[in-house]
């Protein structure tokens, strides 16, 4: 008998939030806040983070997108609340862009890698670098959009839509599969072959990388390359003077050129240009918008 199965009733009732925050880049002529989810929230289990980002700045400003693992819930629109807009975005595979005029805002619903798939038809990797429009492709997507245009506190706007989403969630047989393996590849901080998730788990190889393309959008090799990127990116930002060789082995990387080539794959640049210039010396020409019809 497998874990997943035989302790399939012991989790369903004790479900913890996993502690996984993507990174968001904060720069200048953007006001930034983030929403709390605490105990109580709709989303409490299901949600990686919420926030909210306007631009501040006379000029269009452009927000990098990291890959991150999570499907998100993206609204958009202005101060007057004109033409507000909503999406759902796949994962992604390498970095993104969002150009955002002045005075636009953003909120985002970033739901933890294998369960935002959960709201829409389809297996997440037909949404991989995709997007789709709320209305139509998600039950409440109307109903969201009409609560965003309230004049209402933010807060309550969002604590409204997160009932409306919670509620819209399908059941999944794989759930605490799913849960399991992200969550152990989160803990190991990508440092875990999916052949010892086969052997903890019970499942094959096979199927676990099936799941993954269905449920997370992604393989699970990716999602752990993702989870080690997000981690190194976070020691650069915490300390621009530690030795990167230190900050790759830390990050589970074999050396520091292993490294390199996943942040060329993932964010176009190497190691020590992000430490050096952040997202500053990124060429934008050439990176795909994030939100992206197809």
């Amino acid at each position: 008998m497998s874990f997943v199965i035989s302790r399939k009733q012991y989790l369903a009732p004790s479900e913890s939030r996993v502690q996984y925050e993507p990174l968001i880049f904060e720069e200048e002529g953007f006001e930034v806040k983030k929403i709390d989810v605490t105990f109580g929230h709709p989303l409490y289990t299901t949600v990686a983070d919420i926030f909210y980002i306007k631009s501040i700045s006379d000029e269009r400003k452009i927000l990098p997108i990291i890959p991150d693992g999570c499907m998100t819930l993206v609204f958009f629109g202005n101060k007057e609340k004109e033409n507000i807009q909503a999406y759902i975005c796949g994962v992604t595979d390498e970095i993104k862009k969002i150009s955002i005029e002045p005075g636009e805002y953003y909120i985002f619903i970033r739901f933890l890698p294998g369960i935002g798939f959960s709201l829409i038809n389809q297996p997440a990797n037909k949404l991989t670098n995709k997007a789709l429009p709320l209305k139509g492709n998600l039950v409440g997507g109307e109903q969201i959009i009409s609560i965003l245009e309230r004049e209402t506190q933010l807060i309550e706007r969002i604590r409204l839509i997160s009932k409306v989403i919670r509620v819209n969630f399908h059941s999944e047989s794989n759930k605490y599969l799913i849960k399991y393996c992200t969550e152990r590849i989160l803990q190991t901080q990508g440092n875990i072959k999916v052949e010892e998730l086969a052997d903890e788990t019970g499942f094959t190889s096979r199927h676990i990388g099936k799941m993954f393309e269905r449920c997370v959008g992604i393989s699970p090799k990716l999602y752990s390359q993702i989870i080690r990127l997000q981690l190194s990116m976070t020691k650069i930002l915490e300390d621009r003077n530690m030795l990167l060789v230190d900050i790759a082995i830390d990050s589970g990387f074999f050396d520091h050129a292993h490294m390199n080539r996943m942040y060329k794959k993932l964010i176009h640049c190497s190691s020590g240009d992000f430490r050096k210039n952040l997202f500053n010396g990124l060429d934008y020409e050439h990176i795909d918008d994030y939100i992206s019809v197809g």
